[in-house]
């Protein structure tokens, strides 16, 4: 048996495995699991239990929990028959009668006994993986009615409804819905061109996902471009044909690209650095042409505009559902460091977000100039 951290890459490829147990997976860099996967490539056994309190909705334990038959604890009424699931029915599962908290049933509201019910499969076609949801609300050592009464005091229903219910849970204001996101389209389709001014952020990865937007009268801005391309030098045209007067591109992973493409359009571009010791302005550097900014205060300041209504959409379709998308796959979760006890917020990417950052981009350039425009009228 061997005890490894997942922080460490030189333990967790130290030593070929049979059978992988994650413990608290959400707490583990989720980029180390396919490695710690990896050392049971010679396996013919290849067993992995994974075990966690969730986090985050498709994250984490409850990402792979979403890919298992999904099982939970039904309680049998001893009265009527009927199945419960506590945790579809909370906090209506919990009544208090004559000042006892109890465990009722859907149906006819008797009082259910945790130790008299069965697993039952959500999705019981998949075999392959199989997953079992557990929350305090059937245990036999926690009080219902102290469950009842934190819910209805707590001001942390985060923390609640992860380690109590066994639920992934984020507060409405640190994800961004599809919905949300949608609400702020406009009439206009997506522009080839525009006279500007005009600020562009771009995302790197397989592609360049490219998020062009400009001052609005009445809000915050108004995105008019959305685009994903192969290209740096598809950039070059988009600069011209919007008269981008501020871009800023992600620095990584492909640095020597997108400092040429800085070093053709000098003083209009500009790489994107994060930084988690910075606190407030952005750093503007002319001469290294970069800006340096912390990661969770610029990812706020785009998040807010949408959350506050302040952006202008183009009108809906198929390139605007995936930005929405792309929106809808960060979000923010308290972090605590395990050495000192300090906490900070870290944004947690839940799927492809390249379009989630080339905005982040897009509105600091637009930020960095809007003292610049402020006055005019375009």
């Amino acid at each position: 048996m061997y005890f490894r951290g997942m922080k460490s890459r030189v333990g967790l490829k130290s030593v070929p495995i049979d059978f992988t147990i994650f413990d608290e997976l959400d707490e583990a860099p989720q980029n180390s699991i396919a490695m710690a996967m990896e050392r049971m490539a010679h396996s013919e056994i290849k067993r992995v239990l994974k075990l966690s309190n969730p986090t985050l909705p498709d994250y984490g334990i409850d990402k792979a929990f979403q890919e298992t038959d999904q099982r939970y604890w039904l309680l049998k009424c001893e009265k009527c028959g009927e199945y419960t699931c506590l945790e579809d029915t909370f906090p209506d599962c919990l009544l208090e009668i004559n000042g006892k908290v109890i465990r009722a049933c859907q149906k006819c509201k008797g009082e259910l006994n945790p130790s008299i019910g069965q697993w039952v499969a959500k999705h019981p076609a998949i075999t392959e993986k199989r997953g079992r949801h557990y929350s305090q609300l059937f245990s036999h050592f926690v009080d219902p009615a102290e469950i009842l009464h934190q819910f209805r005091t707590t001001n942390n229903l985060t923390d609640f409804y992860n380690l109590k219910i066994g639920n992934a849970y984020v507060e409405a204001t640190n994800r961004l819905s599809v919905q949300e996101v949608l609400a702020l389209c406009g009439s206009e389709g997506i522009a080839s061109q525009n006279k500007g001014p005009c600020f562009m952020g771009v995302d790197q990865g397989k592609d360049l996902h490219v998020v062009i937007g400009k001052k609005h009268l009445q809000k915050a801005g108004n995105i008019i471009h959305l685009g994903v391309y192969k290209d740096w030098e598809e950039l070059d045209g988009l600069m011209r044909n919007f008269n981008v007067s501020r871009c800023v591109v992600d620095a990584l992973p492909e640095t020597r690209n997108a400092r040429a493409f800085a070093e053709r359009h000098r003083g209009k571009v500009f790489l994107n650095y994060y930084n988690i010791h910075q606190k407030g302005a952005y750093s503007w550097n002319e001469q290294t042409v970069t800006v340096t900014c912390n990661r969770t205060e610029s990812l706020d300041a785009s998040h807010n505009e949408i959350m506050n209504g302040q952006l202008v959409l183009p009108r809906e379709c198929e390139i605007v559902q995936e930005f929405a998308k792309h929106l809808h796959n960060t979000a923010k979760r308290l972090e605590e460091d395990e050495e000192t006890g300090s906490k900070r917020y870290i944004y947690v990417k839940l799927g492809p977000d390249h379009f989630r950052h080339a905005l982040n981009y897009e509105t600091t350039a637009r930020g960095a100039m809007v003292s610049f425009f402020e006055n005019c009228n375009f």
